[in-house]
């Protein structure tokens, strides 16, 4: 791909982004809606029931995509892959953010083995790299920024994509969406590759796979999940069966994070943090998500701060900016157990979350994310127009004029609730 020709993605067309809120209205929904799910392995003897299964499927080989960070839990699968007699390659050379020219450089090296199983190892970024060069090594001539999610694809006429994530945060195991860097802005950008056949097939949880985890990394991974429920199920786009999903992960989340935080060689709550993710994942992919990625993919790339925790302070904010034009809010709270007889619901929802990220010692502002002010205001502009044109943006039940995400982004970095 030319590193230098300005990238015009599907979701800049302003005609395509009122198409798809209109497509996700709740009205549209009640007419056509589809659910879709990876086939799941998860707990300790996860990944042998796995490749017990893709033994009696026929899989001859298979291809491991990995970064040098978590390799050796890589050669873990590869070593249960050969023990059933399949022929395996690893691949550790994933860069974070996916720069597209990473699973570009990977695809040829799938195609050179011809694979009939694709198996990602790793975090986000390793999972969204696997699933952009599986798209390649099928589809050679694809055209990444312009793939069309309402067209056949062509996907598993060669392979099988299997994730194996190694945090607990990003869904991309249950997801059809792969999240890349577009390059050829400056500050770069967040963008994804979305369609509907690009659900990975299979998805293994095993906690000792994330059990290493340090501190802050376990933090981030899970305020990530956090924020895919809570927006999902605020989302106008979401439906009853993503709605249960985000329901039951923001519970998950909020109830276990601090316990594997004070116990965190505990595989049973590491397993339960796993599961949170997963079935954030699966809500927000078939129910949509909004401003707090729209937010937290800018936050990330304009100031180098680590997605998670970005993700994790939008939910306050982004909870009170939906409440200007939607009360759904109000069944959020009371899924949680607010009443509101000791104070106006909203402020108590808003109040739940903030104090839910002091407690487990996540920042609450932009500011306490080290964002520094000079910087702030130097990219407040761009940011604020990244953040109106993100491609999550259609989903959210506000859409904001550029004033309007202009003062949120304020409100965020100097704590205004």
């Amino acid at each position: 791909m030319e590193q230098n020709k300005r990238i015009v993605w599907p979701m800049d067309e302003p005609v395509l982004r009122t198409v798809v809120t209109t497509f996700n209205a709740p009205e549209t929904k009640l007419l056509v809606n589809v659910f879709s799910f990876p086939k799941v392995f998860y707990a300790l003897a996860g990944l042998q029931i796995f490749v017990g299964a893709m033994s009696q499927m026929g899989r001859k080989k298979a291809f491991i995509i990995t970064d040098k960070g978590v390799k050796e839990l890589a050669r873990i699968v590869e070593k249960a892959l050969k023990g059933v007699g399949i022929e395996t390659e690893i691949a550790d050379d994933v860069e974070p953010e996916v720069p597209l020219h990473v699973p570009e450089r990977i695809a040829k090296k799938i195609g050179a083995m011809n694979p009939d199983l694709i198996v990602a190892v790793g975090g986000g970024s390793v999972m969204d790299t696997a699933k952009v060069a599986w798209i390649l090594y099928e589809v050679p001539d694809a055209n990444l920024t312009a793939i069309d999610p309402l067209k056949p694809l062509g996907l598993r006429k060669k392979a099988l994509l299997a994730c194996i994530p190694t945090t607990a945060g990003t869904g991309s195991e249950a997801t059809n969406v792969a999240v890349v860097h577009d390059e050829t802005v400056s500050p770069p950008r967040k963008q994804g590759v979305v369609h509907p056949e690009l659900y990975p097939d299979f998805a293994l949880l095993d906690p000792r796979f994330i059990v290493r985890m340090p501190r802050d990394l376990t933090i981030g991974t899970a305020l990530d999940a956090l924020s895919h429920a809570v927006d999902c199920f605020l989302c106008r786009s979401s439906n009853p069966i993503s709605d249960a999903l985000a329901i039951k992960a923001t519970k998950m989340v909020i109830n276990y994070l601090p316990l594997v935080l004070e116990r965190p060689s505990n595989l049973q709550l590491r397993l339960r943090t796993q599961v949170a993710a997963l079935i954030a994942g699966a809500a927000f992919s078939n129910g949509g998500i909004g401003t707090t990625h729209a937010l937290a993919h800018n936050i990330g790339t304009i100031f180098g701060v680590h997605h998670g925790m970005a993700c994790g302070v939008t939910i306050p904010y982004v909870i009170k900016f939906y409440s200007e034009v939607d009360d759904k809010y109000m069944l959020l709270a009371e899924e949680l157990g607010l009443k509101n007889n000791t104070g106006e619901i909203l402020q108590q929802l808003v109040a739940y979350f903030k104090n839910f990220l002091r407690r487990v010692g996540a920042p609450t502002t932009l500011k306490e994310l080290g964002v520094e002010e000079n910087s702030f205001q130097r990219n407040l502009d761009v940011f604020t127009r990244y953040a109106v044109m993100d491609p999550t943006g259609p989903m959210a039940p506000r859409q904001p004029t550029f004033e309007e995400m202009r003062e949120l982004i304020e409100n965020m970095y100097y704590g205004r609730l």
